[in-house]
């Protein structure tokens, strides 16, 4: 049996899967600060396993003893590290660090965190990118705004994630009515793609590309969900035929080019009308949204274990459905306001290719729309035969639910 320090930032299904294995003795670490996030419910369930909560505002170095004598007291031996969480990815791997055990380096961090440290590791590569910028005072985004000519760029935090604080600017005046107080070292500017963006989800062991799952985006995330328009995620069943890149080979220079090792990679792209890629942000982690799902359904793969055993250095094997099917997540759209009727689930369950959901919304509660890129009502899996009958039957539950 291996025993393998989990960072746990809230209840997931790689967490569920983690404490089902019967080869691994998980030690979950959590944070007095992401405490909040679990439910008495679920505290409840998972009692009996061992659990050590840091003091996210101590010295980290005081809670890396405390920690230490803990499994000392326990007899608790540490073979391996998993951490899922893109907001404690630093913290956590800090962590893991100052206890000896295989993880991400202060540098490796940086270029998966911030996104100009990771642009410029893309571009050292030999990777494409958008041009961008530091932005640390509203002069260096008028600065940015005017040498791109006055056309459309993007402005967000460089270590942001769900697109929150993402903001489109198209005009000087755009810039001054900005309700953000742009610090240093935390924003940044790029200017905007109008290629097609799509992602590509990857699993690596011993720092080789095991494969790769390219995701079809109809509309860019963030902004389909400002605007309650089609927002969904959907895999496809082969790589598209004017691709003028191979998606694993793709990852793999990466993979090399920041010598990651062990975990799951995920990364936004833009693809033009050619087939040419673009590269735009990372994480060094599941990706986000229903997208492990939609591909662990799409392969007939079980992702969540496979990550597992990727870990704990078992080999990872792929064996993959004779026939590989489209598999999407349609975020249902959120309004603001008191609400008055939700569709139930039950009867969304009973359209056509429909396979599973949850609903967020209930009935009388007050909803607000947040500007994120996941902000719904709730979500439900499609099924269809390829990404052109996924999205097809998406358009149409989106009309019946409008």
């Amino acid at each position: 049996m291996k025993t393998l320090l989990y960072f746990e930032e809230y209840e997931s299904n790689l967490s569920h899967e983690l404490f089902k294995r019967k080869d691994i003795i998980p030690i979950v670490i959590r944070t007095n600060k992401n405490m909040k996030f679990f439910s008495s419910n679920y505290l409840e369930e998972t009692k009996e396993i061992k659990c050590f909560v840091i003091d996210f505002y101590n010295d980290i170095d005081e809670e890396v003893k405390k920690f230490k004598k803990w499994c000392e007291e326990q007899q608790i031996y540490i073979d391996y590290f998993l951490n899922d969480s893109e907001y404690y990815l630093e913290f956590s791997n800090k962590f893991a660090q100052k206890l000896g055990l295989d993880a991400l380096s202060d540098e490796q961090v940086e270029w998966v965190r911030d996104k100009i440290a990771m642009k410029k590791k893309f571009r050292e590569i030999g990777l494409k990118t958008v041009d961008f910028a530091e932005i640390n005072s509203k002069q260096d985004l008028i600065y940015f705004f005017l040498k791109n000519g006055c056309k459309r760029i993007i402005f967000k935090p460089r270590r942001g994630m769900n697109s929150i604080d993402t903001y489109m600017i198209d005009t000087l005046e755009d810039i001054e009515t900005l309700g953000i107080n742009i610090v240093p070292n935390k924003y940044m500017a790029e200017t905007f793609c109008y290629d097609h963006e799509w992602s590509i989800e990857s699993l690596v062991q011993d720092g080789k590309v095991l494969d790769s799952y390219v995701t079809y985006i109809p509309n860019p995330t963030i902004w389909a969900s400002i605007n309650n328009n089609l927002n969904c995620h959907m895999t496809v069943t082969k790589v598209p035929d004017y691709f003028s890149f191979v998606p694993k080979k793709f990852i793999q220079e990466i993979v090399s080019g920041m010598n990651l090792k062990n975990g799951a990679m995920t990364i936004e792209v833009f693809i033009s009308n050619d087939g040419n890629i673009m590269a735009s942000e990372m994480g060094w982690r599941l990706p986000g949204c229903q997208a492990t799902l939609n591909h662990s359904y799409s392969y007939g793969i079980d992702i969540y274990n496979l990550l597992l055993d990727i870990a704990i250095h078992k080999p990872a094997k792929l064996k993959y459905r004779d026939k590989i099917v489209s598999v999407g997540d349609l975020y249902l759209p959120n309004k603001e306001g008191i609400i008055e009727y939700i569709t139930p689930l039950e009867e969304l369950k009973e359209m056509d290719g429909v396979i599973a959901g949850e609903m967020f919304a209930k009935v009388g509660e007050y909803q607000t729309k947040r500007r994120v890129g996941n902000d719904a009502s709730g979500w439900v899996q499609v099924l269809g035969i390829d990404e052109t009958d996924t999205l097809k039957k998406c358009n149409q539950y989106l009309i019946h639910l409008k």
